[in-house]
């Protein structure tokens, strides 16, 4: 899969540890940020229909990750 970390793009540094960088995508997965999305469609139903948005990620995890 892929995900939107701003360290992995702009902010990028040789001195970023596993730690720091597994902590990063800890906090992205428990707090997403939809102002920098990976898919701007998933973002705005995010923003804008937090209801329908939930329902096809509940949806989605129990068809794919179960």
């Amino acid at each position: 899969g892929q995900i939107c970390l701003d360290i992995f793009k702009d902010n990028w540094s040789p001195a970023l540890t596993i730690s720091k960088v597994l902590l990063s995508i800890c906090s992205l997965l428990t707090d997403c940020n939809p102002d920098d999305p990976l898919v701007g469609s998933v973002a705005t139903q995010y923003q804008n229909n937090r209801a329908e948005h939930d329902r096809i990620a509940k949806e989605w995890t129990q068809r794919y990750a179960t």
